[in-house]
């Protein structure tokens, strides 16, 4: 009889723990359910639209502005609007895998970024609004047509990695990048 009773409230004890954790994901994150929809929950701080075929980003993205982490990744994203601006809780934006052109929005500097990833887009610009996020700490801008860099880049002084990588900089760049932030590792 104790066996039963000692496997009876080992199972309880399981599916209780399992309905926290279900319930705390269900209030910390909000799940996309289609192209551009979201779920609609009260507190989310991450929108994963990760490989959803985006063409461009929309209000139900940018007005979500309690957001801290935002995943637009393989998507074929070509630009980003200004409102992307409002998203001022933002620590985290994935934005690699995609057809960016030209130079991320002025509006990135409203964001307190601490990571963000534009990999493997054909960026040919960084802006020089970038200097301006004092709480980054990671930087990822491989894979681009990047051929200059900002002065500004160099305020960074809280990056701890800048990845450069498949970029045509030159070896000069590099040197004088690495001189000015020496506390960050600099892949290239």
């Amino acid at each position: 009889m104790k066996k039963i009773v000692i496997i009876l409230l080992s199972a309880a004890v399981v599916g209780l723990g399992s309905w926290v954790i279900y319930d705390h994901n269900k209030t910390t994150s909000k799940d996309t359910t289609g192209p551009g929809s979201v779920a609609s929950q009260p507190s989310a701080t991450t929108l994963n639209f990760n490989s959803r075929g985006l063409t461009k980003v929309g209000p139900d993205i940018y007005n979500q502005t309690d957001t801290t982490e935002l995943i637009l990744s393989n998507n074929n994203l070509t630009s980003l609007p200004s409102q992307m601006g409002n998203l001022t809780h933002l620590k985290v934006l994935k934005l690699d895998h995609n057809q960016l052109q030209g130079s991320l929005i002025a509006e990135i500097r409203k964001m307190p970024l601490e990571t963000l990833d534009v990999s493997y887009n054909p960026m040919t610009g960084v802006p020089a609004e970038i200097g301006q996020l004092s709480s980054l700490r990671t930087l990822d801008y491989s894979h681009n047509n990047i051929t200059a860099l900002p002065n500004e880049i160099s305020k960074l002084t809280q990056l701890q990695q800048l990845n450069l990588t498949g970029n045509p900089l030159s070896a000069a760049q590099i040197s004088r990048l690495k001189a000015e932030l020496p506390n960050t590792t600099i892949v290239f």
